[in-house]
């Protein structure tokens, strides 16, 4: 079967595979990040510091980049389904033990509980990153991953969104003074999903019954004689472009969490107004509008290369963060003014990371990992994301400590460094069927 003889019977069956795994990623990244704007509240019981939730993000970003070299080769030999499931469930499971620690009363040395509970969670998150691109790259024709890399960036957009705007607005409206339920709500909607996961998704169009299908890539790894994973982990670790990749996606994990996950702290230090719904909301449109456009552009445009898409959408984000720079210590003492400026920066950085982050993470990797090594690729150049976490978990929570007006400055030297490395690969493209 090719992209062009597609019938409505197969393009309903691919439907009902994605859209059930999309929700599952989107809930699995509410069971992420709501931590973040729970320790707002947590906070007030003097369960969770500013300190605490630095160093409860740098565990799980070190765990969750660490697990990539284990689980993308074993996603890439188990298959995406069945990461997916494990996924679903124990990062459910995480999730529902946190809450019901908080909702017991069995907090001590909760920083520390916390904090390995949540490198477990992200041990578990891990397998997720890899399976939805696992899954997807033996269901999409390489002349359409353009546009599912933008669908795995609504996901990311989605996701973000019940983290910081739903999480908050059910616990405002329904559970004041009950944070557990931060944790509660995706870990039970995480367990619903694990049985989505186990009815609806299958690996292969084979798998749910239709003929074989050619993804339109002729690389190394769609070879039908079987890789051991070892030779597969070597030619992946040694391959020119996916370490490219990697340390662009180093930059991106920088850019994305060091602006949008500090916006609530300064806000909180500052006395500025906490904009959090209209954050979230922007952030969930910016995302998504972003990553749609970059997958459309890829495809269209740049003939399904992806790189050049990244470096248009640095370069934007390098004369955002300058004028922001310029613009912050122009202006001081006024809190406010400065308070929507990060509003409107951050919305803007949304953009263009969630978009770059979905062309190289959800796009790039099935293109140069094909049929055998997409989920070892993705699990590489996600690592990579989250070494970038950690860098500005450690580096901003220090330097935001001194001035809020450095925290944009030091982002500038990533954006620069992204830009470069993805104009470098600007014309690299996976080998086509036919030698195209």
């Amino acid at each position: 079967m090719s992209v062009t003889d597609y019938s409505k019977k197969f393009t309903s069956r691919r439907f009902w595979n994605w859209f059930p795994l999309g929700i599952a990623y989107a809930a699995l990244y509410m069971g992420r990040y709501s931590y973040i704007p729970a320790q707002a509240e947590l906070g007030e019981l003097g369960l969770l510091t500013k300190a605490g939730l630095g160093f409860v993000t740098m565990v799980g970003a070190i765990t969750y980049g660490v697990s990539f070299l284990f689980n993308g080769p074993l996603t890439d030999k188990i298959g995406g389904r069945k990461a997916m499931l494990i996924a679903t469930m124990g990062s459910g499971l995480v999730n529902l033990l946190i809450g019901f620690m908080i909702a017991t009363g069995k907090v001590g040395n909760f920083t520390t509980m916390l904090a390995v509970l949540y490198g477990v969670n992200m041990y578990f998150q891990s397998f997720a990153s890899v399976a939805i691109v696992k899954v997807n790259s033996n269901w999409f024709h390489i002349s359409e991953r353009g546009v599912f890399g933008g669908i795995f960036g609504v996901l990311i957009a989605s996701g973000l969104f019940l983290a910081y705007t739903v999480s908050p607005f059910l616990m405002k409206s329904f559970f004041v003074g009950s944070p557990q339920f931060y944790f509660i709500i995706p870990g039970a909607l995480l367990l619903v999903m694990f049985i989505s996961t186990l009815v609806f998704i299958r690996d292969t169009p084979a798998d749910a019954g239709f003929p074989e299908f050619s993804t339109g890539t002729d690389n190394e790894f769609d070879q039908a004689e079987k890789i051991p994973v070892l030779q597969i982990v070597k030619r992946i670790i040694t391959h020119p472009i996916v370490l490219t990749i990697s340390f662009i996606e180093l930059c991106t994990g920088v850019l994305r969490d060091g602006s949008i996950h500090w916006f609530g702290a300064f806000a909180k230090e500052s006395g500025a107004p906490n904009i959090r719904l209209a954050l979230g909301i922007g952030l969930f449109l910016s995302g998504a509008l972003g990553s749609m456009s970059a997958g459309i552009i890829s495809d269209k445009l740049f003939n399904s290369r992806r790189p050049p898409v990244a470096a248009l959408l640095y370069a934007m984000m390098i004369v955002v963060l300058i004028l922001a720079s310029i613009a912050m210590f122009a202006i001081p003492n006024d809190y406010v003014i400065k308070a929507w400026i990060f509003f409107a920066v951050i919305i803007f950085m949304s953009f263009g990371v969630i978009g770059t982050h979905g062309m190289l993470s959800g796009a790039a990797t099935a293109d140069f990992g094909g049929k055998q090594a997409t989920a070892t690729a993705t699990g590489i150049i996600d690592g990579f994301v989250y070494l970038g976490v950690a860098i500005q978990s450690i580096s901003l929570g220090r330097i935001t400590s001194i001035s809020w007006n450095y925290w944009f400055p030091f982002l500038i030297p990533f954006a620069v460094i992204g830009f470069l490395l993805s104009y470098r690969i600007r014309n690299v493209k996976p080998k086509m069927k036919g030698g195209h």
